[in-house]
C-alpha cells in the first residue's frame, strides 16, 4: 500500500491482526514522516470521548507537519459519534489525520460515503481465495532475500493460511540462509515445522481451558529448540483468531460454532465454546495485541521462556 496523499481519515477494516497493525504502521510513518511518534501520534482505546478525540486532531503538530490520531477497537466509538464524525469530516483539521481501526464497515451510511470520498478504507482480512505466495515474496523481500515459487508454496503449506505465523518463519528462514541470496524448499524443510502440528499441542488446549499449571509444564516441553518460541506464537495467534471470529459471531446471534473447523473432536469443540463464553470480545483483541507485543519483543533479544510464561498466564486468566 502507498499513501499517494496524506489522507485526514483511514478506516482499517477486518479480522487479520497482523494486517491491521502492518498497516497501521506504514499509515503512521507516512503519516508523521521522521519525526518522533511520541510528539506526533495520539493513540487512543475505547471507552474513549470524542472530544478528546477531536482535541488532538485540531492540536498542531510539534517537530512534525502533521500528526496522527488512532482509535483502536473503534467500532463502538464510531456508532455512537457517527454524526459528529460526519460534520468534522465536511471540514477536517489540515495537519492531522485520523485513523480508525474497526472489524466492521458499513458502506451504506454517509459516514462511510465520506470517508470513500475524502479518505481511505483498507480491507484487512485474508480471503480464502487470496493469493498468499505473493504476500509470501513480499515479505521476503522485506528481508532482502527471494524465495522460489517451491518454497512459497511448501511454507504456505506448513503455516496455513496465518500471516503472522508465515511471517515469523520468513524470519527464521531469513536469518537461517544468512550469507545466501535465495530461500529454497530445502531450507523450509530444514526449518519450518507444520502448524497443522501445531494445533494439537497440549498447550493450545491447556490455553483453551484456562488451566496454567497444564499450559506452563506444555509450554516448557515445546522449547526444546530454538526457534520454537515463534512457532508457539503463531498457534496462539491464530488460536485467538478464530474464537474472535466465534465470538463475533455469537455476540451478532450466529453459532460460534462456525469458527471451529468441522472435524474438531467433541470435548475439544466444547473446551472452545466456554472459553468463548468466558472471555469478552475486547480481551480476546487485548489477547492478540500482546500477541504482537510479544512476538516484537522476542525479536528484539528477550528471553523466550520468561516472555511466553508471563503471555501465557495472561492469556488462561
Amino acid at each position: 500500500m502507498t499513501l499517494d496523499a496524506q489522507k485526514p481519515v483511514y478506516v482499517l477494516v477486518g479480522d487479520d491482526e497482523f494486517l491491521k497493525d502492518s498497516h497501521r504502521k506504514q499509515i503512521i510513518s507516512e503519516i508523521i514522516g521522521g519525526a518522533d511518534p511520541q510528539l506526533c501520534v495520539a493513540s487512543f482505546e475505547p471507552p474513549v470521548p470524542l472530544a478528546d478525540v477531536l482535541v488532538e486532531l485540531t492540536t498542531l503538530p510539534f517537530l512534525a507537519t502533521r500528526r496522527a490520531v488512532l482509535v483502536r477497537n473503534a467500532d463502538d466509538f464510531v456508532d455512537q459519534n457517527r454524526k459528529e464524525l460526519e460534520e468534522y469530516l465536511q471540514h477536517p483539521s489540515d495537519t492531522a489525520s485520523l485513523v480508525l481501526i474497526v472489524n466492521k464497515w458499513s458502506k451504506t451510511y454517509r459516514l462511510s460515503k465520506l470517508v470513500a470520498k475524502v479518505g481511505k478504507v483498507i480491507n484487512c482480512s485474508i480471503d480464502q481465495k487470496d493469493n498468499l505466495q505473493g504476500t509470501i515474496r513480499k515479505l521476503v523481500s522485506q528481508r532482502r532475500k527471494s524465495i522460489t515459487p517451491q518454497a512459497a508454496a511448501a511454507l504456505l503449506e506448513s503455516t496455513g493460511r496465518d500471516l503472522a505465523a508465515i511471517d515469523s518463519e520468513i524470519e527464521k528462514l531469513a536469518l537461517y540462509v544468512d550469507g545466501k541470496p535465495e530461500i529454497a524448499i530445502e531450507d523450509v524443510r530444514a526449518i519450518t515445522t507444520s502448524g497443522q502440528h501445531i494445533s494439537g499441542w497440549a498447550l493450545k488446549n491447556a490455553v483453551t481451558s484456562g488451566n496454567i499449571p497444564d499450559a506452563l509444564v506444555a509450554l516448557g516441553a515445546t522449547l526444546t529448540v530454538r526457534g520454537n518460541e515463534f512457532m508457539v506464537l503463531g498457534s496462539l495467534a491464530s488460536h485467538i483468531r478464530t474464537a474472535i471470529r466465534g465470538k463475533s459471531a455469537a455476540m451478532e446471534g450466529n453459532d460460534p460454532a462456525t469458527a471451529l473447523p468441522f472435524n474438531i473432536p467433541f470435548k475439544a469443540k466444547q473446551e472452545f465454546l466456554g472459553l468463548m463464553r468466558r472471555r469478552s470480545l475486547s480481551k480476546l483483541y487485548g489477547d492478540a495485541r500482546r500477541l504482537i507485543a510479544a512476538d516484537l519483543a522476542l525479536k528484539s533479544g528477550a528471553k523466550p521462556h520468561a516472555m511466553l510464561c508471563e503471555l501465557i498466564v495472561t492469556l488462561c486468566n
